[in-house]
């Protein structure tokens, strides 16, 4: 087992000393428009009731699944309510999920006088798979998500501990093909760690819509997705770019945050903003944020939080979710033709992971027609942002004029030529499976018998993957996949990991339902 964890890492490019993984861009629209997120924690101390205790920590509460349905089929369930303006049409809808997740259920015990956490079970459910309700529907709708983060396989010891995942699916022509909207959107089977943990358990999910509206002002969106561990040790930062602000009046900039681990009671956490004037950063701050408590178990919306959800806990014990107009008086902060933002994350007392940013800003109409309608380039040049260490994650993405995008563009990969392997996979005949996701599927076994497989699948399950079956239609056969993912080049990255393994040195890609 040790073999396959060291192994694993490699593939995850990640050290002993990992943080997670970087921060990548999702994608990006320059639109007349807005942005909305909602969202709700999975894990409480009752599976109904709001948890409101201003001082509780998930550190000392024996976690439950929130289930809200009343449906037999689903182990955890909890639900938001989402309200857009009439007449408007949403180009992106990305749904999140996240939790930590080091087996089933977990014990404090005191042993020799210390206080020691063991796990009752492992891992037992699949995290990767969910069940989505929108208002156009009545029944669940099954949700594929595509692995952004597993911290079972993170060389770093606190994150292999508390195990915390991402899941990530673009469920834009789910919502646009069901014509959903305004109302209440549910998220059941989202899996987690029952009990207690060392650190705490913590989870929930999130979705963020942009949506055109042609009375909303010009903006610039951008969405960004990754797992960083922000420690005691150093900050962490990211940089927003590829727009210019407004050259005259107010600019008007907001952000969305998420993240596990944010402990209400625990404090120094904070989010601070840059500011070129003031060549210093300034935190983040709001009625219901405070500048030196930012993460602090709650899901909030500007000044106010957001309690249009079931169950509506103010105390969401560990997972957080934050829109924030950034303040900007008189532009101190952020200026006129400004054309990069940079966030730092900091904390001194309580860990913090956190995984989705989105940014958005009104923007130069100038810039809009000339860079973006035109392809010319600016015709002011792009400010200096401080250049920043290595070792912290930031993404200083060169300066190149931004292509006109009003699609959901996927995660960025590093440019490599595509071997001859991964054209030969993209380019076989997809496979017709009714009820699966289009995309690709790392499958690394095929059996013709139905018990052969699920052995099989419980090998895998030994060696740390979730793993799930289909049977082909054309031939019958048992199919068993461990991963899978809209974006070839990034799921091919993964599978040459899984090459370096042990009983996997044959997994390959499988293209299903792509014609």
């Amino acid at each position: 087992m040790c073999l396959i964890i060291r192994i694993l890492c490699l593939f995850f490019a990640v050290s002993g000393f990992s943080q997670g993984v970087s921060f990548q861009r999702v994608n990006e629209y320059y639109l007349h428009g807005d942005s909305r997120v909602i969202g709700n924690n999975i894990l409480s101390s009752d599976s109904r009731d709001a948890y409101d205790r201003p001082r509780g920590i998930n550190d000392q509460t024996e976690m439950v699944y929130v289930d809200i349905d009343d449906d037999s089929d689903t182990y955890s369930s909890s639900s938001a309510d989402l309200k857009v303006p009439a007449n408007t049409k949403i180009v992106y809808a990305g749904l999140y999920w996240a939790a930590t997740y080091p087996g089933a259920v977990g014990k404090q015990k005191v042993r020799g006088g210390r206080i020691v956490y063991d796990l009752k079970k492992k891992r037992d459910r699949p995290f990767d798979l969910v069940q989505l309700k929108i208002p156009s529907k009545n029944e669940y709708i099954q949700v594929q998500g595509e692995l952004v983060y597993d911290g079972m396989v993170d060389g770093n010891t606190d994150l292999k501990n508390a195990a915390p995942y991402v899941c990530y699916s673009d469920i834009t022509q789910t919502l646009v093909a069901n014509a959903a909207g305004s109302g209440t959107y549910t998220l059941a089977n989202v899996a987690a760690l029952e009990g207690e943990m060392y650190g705490g358990s913590s989870a929930g999910w999130m979705l963020y819509i942009v949506y055109e509206d042609a009375k909303a002002p010009l903006q610039y969106f951008t969405s960004y997705q990754g797992f960083r561990y922000i420690s005691t040790e150093k900050p962490e930062e990211l940089v927003f770019k590829n727009f210019r602000a407004v050259s005259k009046g107010d600019v008007k900039t907001s952000v969305i945050l998420a993240g596990l681990e944010g402990d209400l009671a625990l404090s120094k956490d904070v989010v601070s903003i840059y500011s070129n004037k003031q060549k210093k950063y300034m935190p983040l701050k709001s009625k219901v944020r405070f500048a030196n408590n930012f993460f602090n178990s709650s899901i909030t919306i500007n000044d106010l939080t957001y309690l249009d959800r079931s169950p509506s806990s103010s105390n969401t014990l560990g997972f957080d979710l934050a829109q924030i107009k950034i303040p900007n008086v008189k532009n101190e902060v952020i200026s006129n033709d400004a054309t990069s933002v940079k966030l730092q994350f900091k904390t001194e007392e309580d860990r913090l992971f956190v995984f989705f940013n989105a940014f958005q800003t009104e923007i130069s109409s100038d810039y809009y027609q000339n860079v973006i309608v035109e392809g010319k380039p600016d015709s002011i040049v792009a400010q200096p942002t401080e250049q920043i260490s290595e070792t912290k994650v930031a993404l200083e993405e060169k300066q190149s004029v931004p292509e006109p995008v009003l699609e959901t563009k996927k995660p960025e990969v590093a440019v490599q030529k595509r071997s001859e392997d991964l054209l030969e996979m993209i380019n076989a005949n997809s496979v017709e499976v009714p009820g699966l996701v289009s995309g690709y599927y790392a499958v690394n076994h095929v059996f013709s018998s139905a018990k052969n497989a699920d052995n099989w699948a419980k090998k895998m399950v030994q060696a740390g993957f979730s793993p799930k079956q289909f049977v082909r239609p054309s031939n019958g056969f048992h199919y068993v996949y461990i991963d899978f993912s809209q974006d070839p080049d990034a799921l091919y990255n993964r599978v040459k990991g899984y090459r370096k393994m042990k009983d996997l040195t044959k997994c390959w890609m499988l293209k299903i339902n792509l014609e």
